[in-house]
């Protein structure tokens, strides 16, 4: 059977994957797994490509230098563009102090290793790289890897179709096993969701569907088969979250439903399909590469400059997002790829050379831009550096420990025990007023900390949080008697995972036999009541409750309204309210009924109108809701103050 590459419907799974795609980018919650739309992405350029090269493997006309000026003719243009107007509208507005983040990432993207360099940063859910506005490129790096590797490998077995296709089944079934069997035994959540090692299995599973096609016709159809790959595509996109190892088990499925599609989706066949075909999908499929290049950058250019993503921004985000891809599709796209290869071949590599020289040129001022910095900027930079970006010198080595030997110390240095500060990152960042207050008492104290691990008993986001709140428990019930000073990101739990910027869906809190909460808040109250039940028999709890949380890292914005000459992001009553209002009314009340000091820092950093971001242009966050060396000098003495009055 001769199939076509080329095929409408599969235009509308593209349709369906880049809107998935844009809307969980913009933040819109319900689409928690919008990112798998680029696992179809993957398995559709698989069958594309691969196809392509199969089939001029079988009529002896495979050519190694028409196939990359075909692919540099499909993406360079677009993607050069792209880049170079992101670098060099990047360095009129981000911080020197940034511009090296801008020029790595640039480079990677430019040279598609991009990936590889994101393997070693925070990891794609992780808020620092919101601001990263090449995060995305990770994907075309992966791409472009398998489609210069590929092609050499056809070349070393003397352009034989059946090493081809055995070469794809080859890499097919190692890719799939290390991303289904390997854990984090090889690389950590955050690195294996960038590695190409755990993706190509995606491209070639494209690229063994097209083949199933070619031989065997449309034995794969069955009633049904293609809606079920709808199905099987969106399903995750609503059920799935960041909270996944990724790429694993559940990868299969969105793989799954594109294989169907492909398999059994053909329009002759399918009403389905038609509507896969029909034309406002179609062409939402065909822009989706430009839609998909322009619409990240945008984003963190909003997130940036400090506006607000209500659901309005989001929307206008996403029609602008279409639009771009659409001028990219209409206007960069359409004209370069109707050339010829056979014709003009040569201007294709000779346009690309100039291109790529262009951009290394670029990259090479961006580096410099990174050196040269601005005087001003620097000394402002160095005067919030030393105020609030240095956390304590254990910041990294706390986290974690349950031996009361290997736990950072508070206070003075002296036999016994006399309080413990414990709870998650925020507990971290409260690491000075509580050493200061151990100081100022003469007592000694320990700091039990784990990151987003809240202290609660019995329910958390993972079971190694629950793991060692078990066992920080299990401490303080043969300890002596102390002051148990216990701090958490409460709204963080208490309402699900709904962290400023794009990246982020709902996270639930699961259970010790590992069943997820139906209902994340009523899971985090328990938990709260049955820790502070535990904890209170035996000693003298101090509950510090809510600390107001910015949307954006409050000495940045600080800097950005200095060079920028922007308004700084205000934060009202009403809004800490109406985010933080539950969680924090919850443990108002579960200090009241356990008989635990209340310390409510929300009392302090907000009047009845407004929340404040610094003291006398000093921030008190290191970020947008960890307390900085200022926050913490008025945590202490909203601690000594609600202390003095239990004497």
């Amino acid at each position: 059977m001769q199939v076509s590459t080329y095929r409408h419907e599969l235009d509308g799974v593209r349709a369906l994957c880049i809107i998935s795609v844009v809307l969980f980018h913009a933040g819109f919650p319900s689409l928690s797994g919008g990112f798998i739309g680029v696992d179809v992405f993957f398995v559709i350029s698989g069958y594309l490509i691969c196809g392509q090269i199969y089939l001029s493997l079988l009529d002896g006309r495979f050519s190694i230098g028409d196939f990359f000026a075909r692919r540099i003719r499909r993406l360079a243009a677009a993607y050069g563009l792209c880049f170079l107007t992101v670098a060099l509208v990047a360095d009129q507005f981000y911080l020197r102090s940034e511009m090296t983040l801008i020029a790595e990432n640039f480079l990677g993207s430019i040279l598609f290793f991009n990936n590889f360099q994101l393997m070693t940063a925070d990891g794609y859910f992780a808020a620092p790289n919101e601001l990263n506005p090449f995060l995305h490129t990770w994907t075309l790096s992966i791409e472009e890897q398998f489609y210069i590797v590929i092609p050499l490998i056809v070349l070393l077995f003397q352009r034989d179709p059946k090493r081809f296709v055995f070469m794809l089944g080859f890499v097919f079934a190692l890719s799939l096993a290390l991303a289904l069997f390997s854990g984090e035994l090889l690389l950590s959540k955050e690195e294996r969701y960038f590695s190409s090692s755990f993706r190509v299995w995606q491209i070639a599973s494209g690229g063994l569907a097209f083949l199933a096609l070619h031989h065997l016709g449309d034995r794969f159809a069955f009633p049904g088969a293609a809606p079920l790959g709808v199905v099987l595509i969106l399903a995750p996109v609503f059920v799935i979250d960041g909270t996944y190892l990724y790429p694993h088990w559940v990868t299969l499925v969105p793989v799954a439903g594109a294989i169907l599609i492909i398999l059994s989706g053909m329009p002759e066949q399918s009403r389905t399909a038609r509507i896969l075909a029909s034309r406002p999908l179609a062409y939402l499929g065909r822009i989706s590469y430009g839609t998909y290049l322009w619409h990240w950058p945008l984003i963190v250019g909003v997130i940036y400059y400090g506006i607000r993503p209500s659901d309005e921004v989001r929307s206008v985000i996403v029609i602008v997002a279409f639009g771009l891809g659409a001028l990219s599709y209409h206007f960069v796209e359409m004209p370069i790829r109707v050339l010829s290869i056979q014709k003009h071949r040569g201007r294709i590599f000779g346009f690309f050379a100039v291109q790529l020289v262009l951009s290394l040129g670029v990259a090479a001022y961006l580096f410099h831009q990174a050196s040269k910095g601005d005087d001003a900027e620097n000394v402002r930079l160095a005067e919030l550096t030393a105020q609030i970006s240095k956390t304590h010198d254990g910041w990294d080595a706390c986290w974690g420990h349950t031996d009361p030997d290997q736990m950072c110390k508070l206070g003075v240095d002296q036999p016994g025990l006399d309080y413990m500060l414990y709870g998650d990152s925020m507990a971290n960042s409260a690491f000075f007023a509580l050493d200061d207050y151990g100081k100022g008492q003469g007592a000694s104290g320990l700091l039990a900390t784990k990151p987003s691990c809240a202290p609660l008993l019995g329910v958390a986001r993972t079971a190694d949080c629950i793991a060692f709140n078990d066992d920080i428990v299990a401490f303080l019930d043969q300890a002596d008697p102390m002051d148990v000073f216990i701090l958490g990101w409460w709204s963080y739990y208490a309402e699900g995972l709904r962290n400023f910027g794009t990246l982020r869906g709902d996270v639930p809190l699961i259970y010790a036999d590992g069943r997820q909460a139906d209902d994340t808040f009523p899971a985090f109250r328990d938990g709260l009541d049955a820790m502070l039940a535990r904890i209170s028999q035996r000693h003298r709890v101090i509950l510090i409750n809510s600390i107001p949380k910015f949307e954006a890292s409050v000495p940045k914005a600080m800097l950005r309204a200095l060079r920028f000459g922007t308004e700084l992001p205000v934060l009202t009553r009403a809004e800490f309210d109406a985010v933080q209002g539950r969680a924090t009314q919850a443990v108002a009340d579960l200090a009241d009924k356990h008989g635990a000091i209340l310390v409510e820092p929300h009392t302090v950093f907000c009047d009845d109108t407004v929340c404040q971001m610094d003291q006398d242009g000093v921030p008190l966050y290191m970020d947008q809701v960890h307390l900085g060396i200022k926050g913490n000098e008025l945590l202490l003495d909203m601690i000594l103050d609600r202390l003095a009055t239990e004497r």
